[in-house]
């Protein structure tokens, strides 16, 4: 069997999975001075006029050409772009890179920078990640005068504040210290050298842009204790970047300090960019610190093919599968998040499939790792509310799809769900109007119907849930979508019950047993498996 034959359902997978981008940044209007060239390099000067002769820039600007049905040139392409509009060429992108869910971090600087509620004309799903030091320096800005008042301890009070008051409204926090100061972050920083610090940022022009490490580090420090509360992963840019930091200085391993100190044995900390040039170095700390993640943006399409498969590949190495994300780094143009996920599938796929010729794993586990990849790391991680269709598997004999989605023989789709009193329930749908609307959309389901007691189809007493309360929206988790073995033209699948807003319900048992597994985890160590193993030695 040939090599294409013997992967396409790993290949399939690879292309086909809607992705979750982990790690995005802001677009910018049409009319913004970065020049189009950008897209390609973080060069600027005399150094991003040479960028047309890398094997990136060659290869991307092909994509972009055969994207738009022009000629493969910068002068055709721009000139597409500004005939098209903005609005037409970021449907286009995004619409071609399958973006399910949108992670966009709000430390850009950029000119004619987009709200965030823009991007939601183009992605399903957008959540905020905030930066740290932009918000530290958004708190001292506000003020005019230079030489203000500011203490450490008003500064303080201000910035945690503030912090824990969008805390609830946004899935991770954002540092770049790499980018100023570096990342040997002090996690002992005294509030002496602190004050220091913030005297001297405080004695220079408006806006600040903060520079001064030790007053680094305890922002750093002190918003690493929130998202600790608050269970926030805090991103981290490594490696590669502008030519603004230092590049000696961003190896992840200087972090080492901050994951020993026990305060933050709890923390969730997300390596940005692959850390290239240091990818191995940051897989081994994912593989030996449980706080430590992977995100492999910005590598697209910064690299070449090759300098991309083997960073992917080093990251693997070692790391587990399940802590290993996505991420297009997009930024400005709707061209990069598009390159990112194009080349992302690609390479995604080609190490895999080569694990599997290598004996590393099975094709099965290869695919399971592409929807672990572009998936679900990033919804368990950032806690997201975004549901998608069941990937393609295989037996152990044959390679073929065992998803049913779509299949002419399915006549009915059950959603099924355990109610209060702990019975299974279900909504029969028709799979025409299933796989049509309901898939999507979901069905409504009347309040009283989660307070149903286990003899009669009514609320049980004093639960004072009536059928003219509000309704629960019953959203398929396409995950857990399997035909019924005993009925063959049916199908079946769980529900999460959300609300009106898209949150998830206060009445919905498997939202419940989430909370219980994460406080079992984060208060006790106790992992889902463990949990798993007790119920099977149980029985």
């Amino acid at each position: 069997m040939d090599m294409d034959a013997k992967y396409a359902d790993l290949r399939r997978a690879a292309e086909e999975t809607a992705v979750v981008d982990a790690h995005a940044h802001d677009l910018v209007a049409a009319g913004s001075t970065l020049p189009f060239i950008g897209c390609f390099s973080e060069a600027d000067g005399d150094a991003l006029a040479l960028a047309p002769h890398s094997l990136p820039f060659k290869r991307s600007l092909r994509d972009i050409a055969a994207l738009y049905d022009c000629d493969p040139s910068l002068e055709k392409v721009e000139e597409f772009r500004r005939a098209q509009g903005l609005s037409s060429i970021t449907s286009k992108c995004f619409q071609a890179a399958n973006i399910s869910a949108l992670v966009v971090d709000d430390v850009s600087t950029l000119d004619k920078t987009l709200e965030l509620e823009s991007h939601k004309a183009f992605a399903p799903k957008v959540y905020r990640v905030v930066g740290i030091e932009t918000l530290a320096e958004t708190i001292i800005n506000e003020e005019s005068v230079v030489g203000s008042s500011w203490t450490l301890d008003s500064f303080t009070e201000a910035f945690v504040a503030k912090l824990k008051s969008v805390a609830n409204k946004i899935v991770g926090l954002k540092s770049m210290a790499a980018h100023r100061s570096g990342l040997e972050i002090d996690p002992s920083v005294s509030k002496v050298d602190a004050e220091d610090g913030l005297r001297k940022e405080l004695a220079t022009r408006r806006p600040l842009r903060i520079t001064n490490k030790n007053l680094f580090d305890y922002i750093f420090i002190h918003s690493l204790e929130i998202a600790v509360e608050f269970h926030l992963p805090m991103q981290i840019h490594t490696g590669f970047g502008d030519r603004e930091l230092g590049l000696r200085h961003c190896t992840p391993f200087h972090l080492r300090a901050v994951l020993e100190d026990k305060r933050f044995v709890k923390c969730q900390i997300v390596l940005l960019n692959a850390s290239y040039p240091f990818s191995r170095e940051g897989s081994y700390l994912a593989s030996v610190y449980s706080q430590v993640y992977l995100d492999f943006g910005f590598a697209f399409p910064k690299l070449s093919v090759q300098g991309i498969t083997s960073s992917l590949k080093e990251l693997l190495e070692r790391a587990p599968i399940k802590k290993v994300m996505f991420s297009t780094d997009g930024y400005a143009f709707p061209e990069t998040y598009y390159l990112g996920a194009k080349w992302a599938r690609d390479v995604v796929y080609r190490v895999l499939s080569a694990a599997c010729e290598d004996g590393d794993l099975t094709i099965q586990e290869a695919i399971e790792a592409v929807e672990d990849i572009f998936r679900r790391n990033a919804l368990h991680l950032y806690k997201l509310n975004v549901f998608h269709e069941k990937t393609t598997s295989i037996d152990d004999n044959t390679i073929s799809s065992s998803s049913c989605l779509g299949k002419d023989d399915v006549i009915l789709v059950r959603m099924v769900w355990n109610d209060a009193s702990g019975q299974h329930r279900c909504r029969a749908l028709p799979a025409e109007r299933f796989y049509g609307i309901a898939r999507n959309k979901g069905v409504g389901l009347g309040i009283a119907a989660v307070g149903f007691t286990s003899f009669r189809d009514a609320p049980a007493v004093g639960t004072n849930l009536t059928c003219a309360g509000e309704e629960i929206r019953l959203v398929a988790d396409m995950s857990t979508l399997l035909r019924i073995p005993w009925s063959r033209n049916e199908e079946m699948v769980m529900v999460d019950m959300l609300t009106g807003s898209g949150e998830a319900s206060e009445y919905c048992p498997r939202n419940a047993l989430r909370k219980v597994t994460k406080v079992l985890l984060d208060e006790f160590n106790v992992s889902r498996q463990v949990l798993r193993m007790n119920f099977i030695c149980s029985e």
